[in-house]
């Protein structure tokens, strides 16, 4: 595909990916909010979690459509096996993300989040090696503009992580609040899981604001 194209998906992933975050930070602040019905609680936080698919998705998909911007804008040269191995991981973690919905709350749901974890981690390692690499004038990617863009996309999965581990907390308060109801106890405990993972969210969108910037205005 033309490199227009190739921007333009890059744009909507973006979009989509903020769009829905959106949605998912106004359902998880509904969701803490002890004036509402548990009925009402418990449907916003379901909600949130559904919709929080939708900038995973992007997420897992944003890299290898953006080694196609590189290639297609003339940036870098990639080589056809990164293309394979960047749509293959996509593939592999989205496939791991629909199973982890499909096995929330049980046993096996709880393996495959650490599982997403733990290829968060490697991820952010590797790109995050690629940013510095590029950044000090050496490996495959061009320094400047390009490298630190590649280096803070690699923060993104740390961001990433830290709101996984800052939401942990919400499911056993949400299981506390349906077993003995409203007690300044349990809403500590949930507002605590709900805000930290907020704060992270904030940091996460300052973060992509910041990529954005640097990718359109290549100040450097």
């Amino acid at each position: 595909m033309d490199h227009p194209i190739w921007v333009y998906l890059h744009i909507m992933l973006f979009v989509y990916w903020l769009g829905a975050d959106l949605g998912v930070f106004l359902l998880a602040k509904a969701a803490r909010r002890p004036d509402l019905s548990f009925a009402e609680r418990a449907f916003a936080l379901r909600m949130a979690v559904t919709i929080d698919l939708v900038p995973r998705l992007c997420f897992a998909v944003m890299f290898p459509v953006g080694l196609h911007v590189t290639a297609s804008g003339g940036f870098a040269i990639i080589p056809g096996w990164a293309f394979a191995a960047s749509w293959a991981v996509s593939a592999a973690w989205i496939l791991l993300l629909f199973a982890m919905g499909r096995h929330e709350g049980t046993p096996r749901g709880a393996r495959l989040s650490q599982l997403n974890l733990a290829l968060q981690a490697l991820l952010c390692l590797l790109v995050g090696a690629l940013g510095v690499s590029a950044l000090a004038g050496h490996g495959p990617l061009p320094g400047g503009w390009y490298g630190a863009k590649v280096f803070l996309f690699a923060c993104v999965f740390a961001l990433g992580i830290g709101i996984d581990i800052a939401f942990r907390p919400v499911g056993p308060a949400f299981m506390r609040l349906a077993a003995e109801g409203s007690s300044p106890a349990v809403e500590a405990e949930l507002s605590r899981g709900i805000d930290g993972a907020v704060r992270v969210v904030i940091a996460l969108y300052l973060l992509l604001a910041l990529i954005a910037f640097i990718g359109v205005a290549k100040p450097f």
